[in-house]
């Protein structure tokens, strides 16, 4: 199947009391009949991609009302920790930049109020 995850978001939709009347063959037919639901609009959605050497990469950003059970939040916490070295990494680089704009902000405000 692949991606049990995605499964687990799909029966997450269905009442339990169905759920738990599936066999495995009917669990496989579902995953294999239906895709995974796309996102949904939401209040904050942005959407960059970037050149860089080795291919293009892409930053989505989303925001809004949180709609996901308490069951499903943890098992998606489980799936994508938020604790990984490319997030670490990815938050580092984000604040070395915002410093580096800052101190660059403050050097060309100290240069212009000295004329």
């Amino acid at each position: 199947m692949g991606n049990d995850g995605g499964l687990h978001m799909l029966l997450d939709r269905i009442p339990p009391e169905v759920v738990e009347s599936f066999t495995p063959e009917q669990r496989a037919a579902l995953w294999s009949a239906v895709k995974p639901v796309t996102w949904r609009r939401h209040v904050i959605n942005i959407r960059l991609s970037f050149p860089m050497p080795g291919g293009r990469y892409f930053l989505t950003v989303v925001g809004g009302r949180e709609r996901r059970s308490a069951d499903r939040r943890a098992r998606e916490r489980r799936m994508f920790p938020l604790r990984t070295a490319g997030n670490i990494l990815f938050l580092l680089g984000l604040g070395g930049a915002f410093y580096l704009a800052a101190a660059l902000g403050i050097v060309l405000l100290s240069n212009l109020i000295e004329f």
